[in-house]
């Protein structure tokens, strides 16, 4: 069998109040025309299909379009696992409609085995903390990391026990949404479990012969194993991944071998994965085409033209001037020195150490940051010793947003 795995489209999403509805189409587009050609049997999405709970009526609109088309393909079964940007029930609305063309839609937490002919899926969504336990009053944030991640690696040790009941010498999956230790974060990632609260070791996934993973943007092996990835997603999402690649990935299943033999080509864009009692996968990493660059510059105000002739026609752009003293007007200097060639996103100053605290303040904007990173800012401002406070901010938030994505 043959499957593709992506993860985190972030439909409705915006750049500085820029859409991205136009990128978005053109990966759709791609995507519907690299499941034809590649001749794949099965699409994992691993959550964050929207940008938000309730999401503008265009990205619904282009999601339900995709699904309308890949029905139409009449070869493809999909799997969708919701993310924590996901509103469970919005995504599960339609569900059993969606099936009776082979697409799996699982928003909540539950029995998510799939059987998809020739291999098994354990579609496991974003797990809430009411997913996974039962809050009580006064307990210590670190007895509820540790409780969360201890049902975490439960859960996942019963679904693949469940998977396992039914596969016999089949291949099994498992799909996951959240973060996994040792991986790479980029600034776009907005994680629900505070403070890192929900993230695990690679090891839970021991015993799957592939696991997709959802969450984190960057694409990505984790802990060293090829068969532990992020797809990361199809976009970038924030000018922290400007450089990156995007990509999908495309898993072969081959016939059960018991034999041990790693194999990895020149190029190491095809991994191939044998391991005693497990199934042999040949791992393909297949490029996203970019429709519209992110650039991040940083330039000198001496050579400030000069060195924005590097930026590409049409791209959007982040653009940080060296300067040695402050300069009220950067932002149109720069825009005059851009000529219009790019879109310019956002102008930063970057200024001696020395002048920096005077002149602006050169963080992330209020916007730019989560909720428990402006109240840790309130507590230093006000020098307040704030960690009890901030463990019960952080409970208070968790809570909320258990609410909200209800």
């Amino acid at each position: 069998m043959r499957l593709l795995h992506t993860a985190d489209w972030h439909l409705g999403a915006r750049l500085i109040e820029r859409e991205r509805l136009t990128e978005h189409a053109a990966f759709l587009d791609w995507l519907i025309e690299t499941l034809r050609s590649e001749k794949i049997d099965a699409l994992l999405l691993s959550g964050d299909v929207f940008d938000a709970a309730n999401p503008p009526q265009d990205a619904v609109a282009l999601y339900f379009d995709f699904l309308k088309r890949l029905a139409d393909l009449k070869t493809v079964k999909a799997v969708i696992t919701g993310g924590n940007h996901d509103s469970a029930s919005h995504l599960n609305a339609p569900r059993e409609l969606l099936r009776r063309f082979e697409v799996h839609v699982f928003g909540h937490a539950g029995d998510n085995v799939v059987d998809l002919g020739d291999v098994i899926v354990a579609a496991v969504p974003f797990l809430r903390e009411r997913d996974l336990r039962q809050a009580t009053a006064g307990e210590a944030m670190s007895d509820v990391q540790s409780q969360v991640r201890s049902a975490i690696r439960e859960h996942y040790t019963a679904q693949l026990a469940a998977c396992r009941d039914i596969a016999q010498q089949r291949p099994v999956i498992a799909m996951g949404h959240l973060t996994v230790l040792g991986a790479t974060t980029s600034d776009s990632e907005r994680d629900i479990h505070i403070g890192n609260l929900g993230a695990v070791g690679a090891d839970i996934f021991a015993g799957f012969d592939y696991t997709a993973l959802g969450h984190l943007h960057r694409p990505q092996r984790v802990g060293g194993q090829e068969t532990v990835r992020y797809s990361g997603s199809p976009i970038a999402l924030s000018f922290s991944e400007a450089a990156d690649a995007k990509s999908v990935v495309i898993i072969d299943t081959q016939n059960h071998s018991p034999v041990p033999i790693p194999l990895s080509s020149k190029d190491g864009s095809r991994q191939r994965n044998e391991d005693k009692g497990m199934n042999e996968l040949i791992i393909q990493i297949l490029p996203i085409p970019t429709t519209l660059r992110l650039i991040r510059v940083t330039a000198n105000r001496a050579t400030l033209a000069a060195d924005l002739q590097t930026v590409p026609a049409g791209s959007w752009a982040e653009i940080t001037v060296q300067l040695d003293a402050p300069e009220p007007d950067l932002d149109s200097q720069v825009r005059e020195a851009a000529a219009g060639r790019f879109e310019i996103l956002k102008v930063l100053a970057d200024l001696p150490l020395s002048l920096t605290n005077s002149w602006q303040h050169t963080g992330p904007t209020l916007n730019e940051l989560q909720p428990r990173e402006v109240f840790r800012e309130l507590l230093k401002e006000k020098q307040i010793e704030g960690d009890e406070l901030s463990a019960v901010f952080d409970e208070l938030l968790a809570l909320r947003e258990t609410k909200t994505l209800t």
